[in-house]
């Protein structure tokens, strides 16, 4: 026990001294700093990838059906069918304090309005007397005595004093400050050299004060876009001045549950004012350090309800259907310019934000957050991941590297996923996939880069000694590879070229090597074409086997589809050779089927690939067999039997007894595929089964008479009826006292 533990702690300690540990670590190292690296555009493009999947996440879980509470919020839409039946916005304030009335009349408990009022509203009477100067003393103070009637924000002003209504206003440190900005409903506790990471602003685009005075309370309407131009998050409180503001959805949420203050929560450390949330009631409400928080999308843009402003304006909705309601008064229309880029769609109404802001406060159980811990958990995973990943990825092949990553990409995703659903944390995902990925590629780049030189050195030591299958085969199966022999059902070929000597006499060595290249070459390609494996060169002479080392089920017949197709290329080589002056060439191929013995063979200084056994002998001792019989083919009646049926036509030749074998064996030669047939051959082949079974029966006559008439053939060698009609002639002139039609052959 204590020495396999000994080599488990020898063997780790060796894998985290390695290069590509080390190289593993610095990738996890570079990808950790990328959060701390002050560039815009690096950063810009990590918080865009990272928006992604936020968004990806978050409308992926959005709910089939949308969340309902008690408080019943609508959006009043001042739209283009508004627009349309009420006049071009901006309209008069006496229009506004008639939606105003008529909200409050329907039982609207706040209005919060997502527009500001910086500008008064031009009085006629003013406008009367400025353009009429010549009006005499007593007829100017009768139309001035008109003038607080007429006045459209004095009647609004009266309105919003009877209603409880929250007025927007919007902070712009690039504007000139105008209207009136209230005292803050925010109690911030802070001393005056404390700093804080809220945003601040000096400028602001408030109301008049006549109609900010009247109204119950104000927030800043600031949409907070990230880098991308996206609105994910919304700040509840802004810095003005030095004084904490809330933003409409919170000062909306303060008067609906009838608080009078916002407590700011925060603590303080290193002079440093860190903002943890805000308090109104019983709600506390986490923030991070600026104030901000998750909008947590109820759906896509009309998932609240939207009720036209001229609908209202005309009493056209059903009575009661408004009670106890909280309205937001936005735009939807286009031509405003109050649609942002959200999460959940790209023109969402700036209004429908400040709802679901809204409802997320008075239920802040719905609120996602990111905790304070956010940077030291990121990199815990950070650190935790490259190390894992680089300790497993080390010196392994690339699929246990695919293996490992595709389980951390889950592993990480699973986590965001969960933390997401089920508790509401918003942890960053990116970095961590970013990591799981730089590391597989390294790894595995660096692992098919071994995988190729070792297929390379492999290949260079083994390829003039075995066949290129099987080193495909030795290459895949690495450690795992068998190397000893073992018995299977296989096909093997010889061909050889027919007076190979006569023939080599007639050239220049330089010549006789340039023809062996060529032929060999060319049959070599067909061998390969169709799944055969070289053996052995010995010579003219060429062997080659099937279904080893790779399987194959119809060796047979590709072994003899490959001699057919040998045979038509020496006819092509032929005329090529021809043109060179140089002699046809013509081979015999003799193919046998059955159980051999096949694996690496030889001995301790050098081994071969090769196959044994009483087919192999069988199939060299039928090539050889193939010039006595005027054939180009030979195969064996096993080879038959395995072939596919009713594809390559074949004649028997002979039923015969090779030296060295006691068993009897059926030779037959292929003279063509069944796709190239016809009735003439068909017919051609019925005849020549017909002798051959009278020649086996020992109807010499009978056999005769059908070889004579099969002589006539064009198809295929009439040498072998010459043989046949040779020893008809001796049988009937000494009949046999026993038949079996078996002819031995005395000679190998």
């Amino acid at each position: 026990m204590k020495s396999l533990l000994h080599n488990i702690l020898i063997s780790t300690c060796n894998k985290l001294f390695t290069a590509r540990f080390l190289i593993g670590v610095c990738i996890t190292c570079f990808v950790i700093s990328l959060q701390f690296i002050n560039i815009s555009q690096v950063q810009e493009v990590i918080q865009r990838i990272e928006g992604i999947l936020y968004d990806f996440r978050l409308n992926t879980n959005l709910p089939a059906q949308k969340r309902q509470f008690d408080e019943h919020i609508v959006i009043i839409d001042i739209d283009e069918k508004s627009m349309k039946e009420q006049g071009r916005y901006p309209w008069s304030r006496s229009k506004v304090a008639e939606l105003v009335e008529k909200l409050h009349q329907a039982g609207v408990v706040v209005i919060a309005f997502d527009i500001f009022f910086a500008e008064p509203e031009r009085n006629p009477v003013n406008e009367i007397l400025n353009k009429n100067p010549q009006l005499n003393k007593q007829l100017s103070t009768q139309v001035t005595a008109l003038s607080e009637s007429v006045d459209a924000d004095t009647i609004f002003s009266k309105t919003l004093e009877n209603s409880e209504v929250v007025l927007g206003f919007l902070f712009d440190n690039q504007a000139e400050n105008t209207g009136y900005i209230p005292p803050s409903s925010i109690i911030w506790t802070k001393n005056k050299n404390e700093s804080s990471e809220i945003s601040v602003f000096n400028n602001a685009l408030g109301n008049i004060e006549k109609l900010q005075t009247s109204a119950l309370g104000a927030g800043f309407i600031n949409a907070v876009p990230e880098s991308d131009g996206f609105i994910r998050k919304a700040s509840l409180v802004l810095n003005y001045n030095g004084t904490l503001y809330p933003s409409l959805a919170l000062e909306a949420a303060r008067v609906y549950t009838l608080n009078d203050s916002i407590q700011a929560v925060t603590k303080s450390n290193n002079n440093i004012s860190w903002l943890q949330g805000v308090k109104f009631g019983k709600n506390i409400i986490p923030t991070n350090e600026k104030g901000q928080i998750l909008i947590p999308f109820k759906g896509k843009k009309h998932s609240f309800e939207y009720i036209s402003a001229t609908d209202v304006l005309n009493q056209k909705l059903p009575k009661g259907h408004l009670e106890g309601s909280i309205a937001f008064v936005g735009t939807s229309a286009v031509g405003l310019s109050d649609l942002r880029a959200t999460s959940v769609g790209v023109q969402y109404p700036g209004v429908e934000v400040h709802a679901n802001v809204f409802e997320s406060l008075i239920h802040p159980e719905i609120l996602p957050f990111e905790p304070d811990s956010t940077l030291a958990i990121s990199l815990l995973l950070l650190i935790s991941t490259g190390l894992i990943l680089s300790f497993l990825m080390t010196e392994q092949t690339p699929t246990k590297i695919l293996i490992f990553s595709t389980f951390f990409f889950c592993i990480h995703i699973v986590i965001n996923w969960y933390l997401w659903n089920k508790l509401k944390i918003s942890l960053p995902l990116f970095q961590n996939l970013l990591l799981t990925l730089l590391l597989t590629l390294y790894y595995a780049g660096i692992g098919f880069i071994m995988e190729s030189q070792k297929r390379k050195s492999i290949i260079g030591m083994f390829n003039q000694y075995v066949p290129p299958a099987y080193i495909e085969k030795l290459i895949k199966a690495g450690k795992n590879l068998q190397l000893k022999s073992e018995k299977r059902n296989m096909s093997v070929l010889f061909a050889d070229i027919r007076s190979f000597t006569e023939l080599s006499e007639n050239f220049t060595p330089e010549e006789l090597t340039e023809f062996m290249q060529i032929y060999l070459t060319e049959v070599t390609s067909i061998i390969f074409e169709h799944q055969g494996t070289i053996d052995k060169y010995v010579g003219d002479m060429v062997m080659a086997f099937w279904n080893a080392p790779l399987d194959d089920d119809d060796h047979a017949t590709h072994a003899v589809v490959t001699a057919l197709k040998m045979i038509q290329a020496t006819h092509k080589l032929s005329r090529i050779f021809n043109e060179r002056n140089w002699p046809s060439v013509n081979i015999g191929v003799g193919i046998s089927s059955g159980d051999m013995n096949v694996g690496d063979m030889g001995s301790s200084y050098r081994k071969a690939y090769t196959v044994l056994g009483d087919e192999v002998n069988l199939g060299s001792r039928i090539e050889s067999l193939t010039k006595y019989y005027g054939v180009d083919i030979l195969i064996t009646e096993k080879t038959l039997e395995q072939m596919s049926p009713n594809y390559i036509l074949c004649r028997q030749v002979d039923k015969i007894r090779v030296k060295g074998k006691a068993q009897a064996v059926t030779v037959y030669q292929p003279i063509g595929f069944k796709e190239d047939s016809n009735k003439e051959i068909e017919d051609y082949l019925l005849l020549h089964k017909k002798g051959i079974n009278a020649y086996t029966l020992g109807e010499w006559d009978e056999a005769i008479k059908v070889f004579n008439q099969l002589k006539q053939n064009d198809f295929c060698s009439k040498a072998l009826y010459d043989i046949y009609l040779d020893r008809l002639a001796l049988l009937k002139n000494s009949p046999p006292t026993s038949w079996n039609g078996i002819f031995v052959h005395q000679s190998k």
